[in-house]
């Protein structure tokens, strides 16, 4: 079956069944919960597709936060399913106005090799609360965490509920050019801008998580030490292949050396070994790995200092997969580590002279998917999140402002368009139908021709005499 008419079919059941209501939604999202019990087997399934990737690290970053958005979506769904009383203008009272959440239809879904279950399920997971049918297209680079998702997710939905795509280039163009009722992509921003124009052909509208360069600011008297730990925690997680991780870091003039003193010690507690522990994600694709050496040698070449982390001095090789850390001081910013997102584990280092210095030098990249302030001075921190555009934004921590699902998640200019998480993705994936319900006496009588002395005295109430109402 090609996907233009697995579409149909999808399209035919939602004519054919209606909506699901909240006991279909509710089971559909316990069915999910079940499936993603299995972490055992979801992590070797990672590991292998990666070439080696922590358990751990696979239950932290992603079952963990599918597991905790499942909860609070089911704890508030059938509240968000209610029918809303909207204001009712005063000349068509008793009349009522009401606002009923209606499922879009068929959502695609475009999912991301880094991290193939949290941003392939957790939009899955408000796109099912909302009401609809789904259809995923799942990335090339992790083959054996696809065909797991194809054969468990089909065999439980059904594919003309829930269908799973694997294939190749062909695929990947053919897909965001669907005619779906709604699109979701996470990547980088230059797929994003070939997803939204081929989704743009047929009036799809599509929220797109990309990325950007994400800056980590430390600012005066923060300690070094505790802000060098939390940004190489997040900087080294899934070895730095996660969208926002911070891209760079900004200290204070005359601090830099001793944050890349106190980040290389970070880097060495957090991963001792770096080949033969299994904590450290592997680079999967030798293109990637060619990539980020090509990376650091431009840099080299332009001046900065390079200063590899490898406690053991182990062999790290794009055979192994396994890149070492490496932070990078007198970095230019004609370098390429500064004009393109990173998305491996090389972490620039920038001194800023104040407040205004930092500022700029950030709002010369485009809009980062993810802010991170570190400050001891919380109003100055909550000023600098306010001054500075970023889809999110973390104080005195990174990564964490996605595991919580109060909060949207999404990008903002270059970063991305619309959010969706807990309420703001069952909202996203939604369309709320403005009802009218007309009363058996209405004044709206008045209105209709032929007009008669009964229309001019509403109209001069609802019009007035030329003075503004309040």
């Amino acid at each position: 079956m090609t996907s233009h008419e697995l579409l149909a079919e999808q399209r035919t059941r939602i004519r054919q069944l209606g909506p699901p209501g909240y006991a279909e939604r509710r089971d559909a999202l316990d069915a999910l919960a079940d499936l993603l019990a299995r972490r055992d087997e979801l992590a070797e399934l990672m590991a292998a597709d990666f070439g080696g990737r922590a358990a751990r690290e696979v239950e932290i970053l992603e079952l963990c936060p599918l597991h905790s958005e499942l909860r609070y979506v089911r704890r508030h769904l059938r509240g968000w399913m209610r029918g809303r009383s909207a204001a009712t203008a005063w000349p068509f009272w008793p009349a009522r106005a009401r606002l009923l959440p209606r499922p879009l239809g068929v959502v695609g879904i475009i999912g991301a090799w880094n991290y193939p279950l949290l941003l392939t399920v957790l939009p899955m997971i408000a796109a099912l609360a909302a009401g609809n049918s789904l259809m995923l297209k799942m990335p090339r680079l992790v083959p054996r965490t696809g065909a797991w998702l194809q054969r468990e997710l089909e065999q439980t939905f059904g594919r003309e509920y829930v269908a799973v795509l694997n294939g190749g280039a062909d695929l990947s163009k053919e897909f965001p050019g669907l005619a779906f009722d709604h699109l979701v992509f996470s990547g980088s921003t230059r797929t994003g801008r070939v997803v939204a124009r081929a989704a743009a052909r047929n009036l799809v509208p599509a929220t797109l998580s990309l990325s950007g360069k994400t800056p980590a600011i430390v600012a005066p008297g923060y300690p070094l030490e505790r802000a060098a730990r939390r940004i190489m925690a997040g900087k080294l997680l899934n070895a730095g292949q996660t969208c926002i991780a911070p891209d760079y870091a900004l200290v204070p003039e005359g601090q830099v050396e001793a944050f890349v003193k106190a980040a290389e010690s970070a880097a060495g507690a957090l991963y001792p070994r770096l080949v033969e522990d299994g904590d450290y994600t592997r680079i999967p694709s030798s293109m990637l790995y060619a990539r980020l050496d090509a990376l650091l040698e431009d840099a080299r070449r332009q001046g900065a200092r390079v200063r590899v982390v490898n406690p053991r001095g182990e062999p790290c090789t794009v055979e192994n997969g396994v890149f070492a850390p490496a932070l990078v001081s007198e970095v230019t910013e004609s370098a390429k580590l500064m004009q393109e997102e990173i998305f491996g584990p090389i972490l620039p280092v920038l001194p800023y002279a104040d407040e205004n210095d930092a500022a700029a030098l950030v709002e010369r990249h485009p809009d980062p998917l993810a802010l991170y302030v570190f400050d001891e001075d919380t109003d100055r921190a909550r000023r600098t999140v306010a001054r500075l555009r970023a889809g999110g934004a973390s104080i005195n921590d990174t990564l964490f402002h996605v595991a919580q699902p109060g909060l949207p998640f999404g990008g903002i200019g270059g970063s991305g368009i619309g959010q969706y998480r807990g309420e703001h993705g069952f909202r996203r994936f939604s369309h709320y139908q403005g009802v009218f319900e007309q009363s058996r006496w209405s004044v709206t009588d008045w209105v209709r021709p032929p007009y008669g002395l009964r229309t001019q005295l509403l109209m001069r109430l609802v019009l007035g005499r030329g003075k503004g109402r309040r």
